[in-house]
């Protein structure tokens, strides 16, 4: 009895080992997307988004032409055509996260999404925290105003005390009110549509923005028009480009040889004037 008792104490030993053999196996070519947490950058890489099947993006969609909604509700614009050809391009799914442009590059450096498409200025200080991609599309920012004040807005000396000025909250724009007029009150509201109710109720004389951005609420409303165009901030130039988690060169790597493509051969372009008509029908449907 003791012999056998031995002899079948043995065979578990055995098979225990070759199951712990079998266990560190599987964890040495385990699936990519499994071996990180979403807060380490390497579960952002390429691979890791092929791996998982989808790729998610970061945006806020009331920023016309670039991310909008249209009269059903589908997000559109620029940016939404050019993610989810990036998408399409990769093989994955694309999915986007829409959501208070105060929280878009919070989303990316948290982890929450692979990348953010807002039109974002790459300023030293967000380089200090993202790594950014190649600009896409951008014509430098813009001044709005009611058609009634065109004339006093003609310039930038029209920026004195006594003039409130908006722009989004958490924008370039912000920084730029705040750093270049700062004689100027600002008052900075969470959303675009909402800077443009101020302006038109009078609680705002002007309003900074992007300029295609600038451009298209004019072209919407009779009683705005453009002013002056507003100046970069020394050093920084007129772009618009997309935000990973700092040190992901790899994502943005491959997202800039799919931008350079897109912009060569008129993608880019067609995607631009297709959110203008889908937007300028928004207003005539009005």
């Amino acid at each position: 009895m003791k012999k056998y008792l031995a002899m079948a104490m043995a065979l578990v030993v055995a098979f225990g080992c070759a199951a712990c053999g079998s266990t560190d196996s599987s964890s040495e070519t385990g699936d990519t997307a499994t071996e990180y947490a979403p807060t380490d950058i390497e579960y952002h890489s390429v691979a890791a988004i092929q791996e998982r099947g989808e790729l998610k993006i970061a945006t806020e969609a009331t920023f016309a032409p670039y991310a909008f909604k249209d009269a059903d509700g589908n997000l559109v614009g620029l940016e939404v055509s050019l993610v989810n050809k990036i998408a399409e391009d990769m093989g994955v799914t694309c999915v986007i996260d829409d959501m208070a442009f105060d929280s878009v590059l919070p989303s990316v450096q948290s982890g929450l999404d692979d990348i953010a498409f807002a039109a974002l200025t790459p300023t030293e200080d967000r380089k200090e925290s993202f790594t950014f991609t190649d600009s896409y599309f951008s014509n430098g920012q813009m001044s709005l105003v009611r058609a009634e004040d065109a004339d006093k807005f003609a310039d930038e000396s029209a920026m004195v005390a006594g003039v409130t000025m908006g722009a989004q909250k958490g924008s370039y724009q912000q920084t730029v009110c705040e750093t270049l007029y700062p004689n100027c009150t600002g008052r900075y509201l969470e959303t675009v549509p909402a800077m443009i109710m101020d302006l038109k109720a009078s609680n705002i004389d002007i309003a900074i923005m992007d300029y295609d951005n600038a451009y298209a609420y004019a072209n919407q409303n009779d009683d705005l028009v453009t002013a002056f165009k507003v100046p970069m901030l020394e050093g920084d130039e007129e772009s618009n480009c997309a935000a990973a988690m700092k040190g992901n060169d790899d994502l943005v790597t491959y997202i800039n040889g799919l931008i350079a493509g897109y912009i060569e051969d008129g993608s880019m372009q067609k995607w631009y004037e297709e959110a203008v008509l889908i937007q300028q029908s928004l207003v005539e449907a009005e």
